[in-house]
């Protein structure tokens, strides 16, 4: 049905069943290693779905952060 869902990351690195949190994201880019996803939607799915969630709705929302010019580049997109 080609239908996109807007998913984005998650993950609680943190957590106690994750024995080494430097493998997490790297698992996460097996979906395109496997080609379950394309660079785009895996770019999608880590970040820009993410901005849009929260940047939508609260447009400052990622001011004074470190992804505050990215963020800002990806709402800007929308208008």
């Amino acid at each position: 049905m080609n239908a996109r869902l807007n998913a984005f990351f998650s993950s609680d690195i943190g957590h106690f069943d994750v024995p080494d949190m430097t493998d997490v994201v790297p698992e996460a880019y097996e979906l395109v290693e496997h080609g379950l996803l394309t660079d785009d939607d895996f770019r999608d799915f880590m970040f820009t779905n993410a901005v849009r969630f929260w940047g939508e709705v609260n447009p400052d929302f990622f001011k004074g952060t470190v992804v505050e010019k990215q963020a800002a580049a990806v709402l800007a997109q929308r208008k």
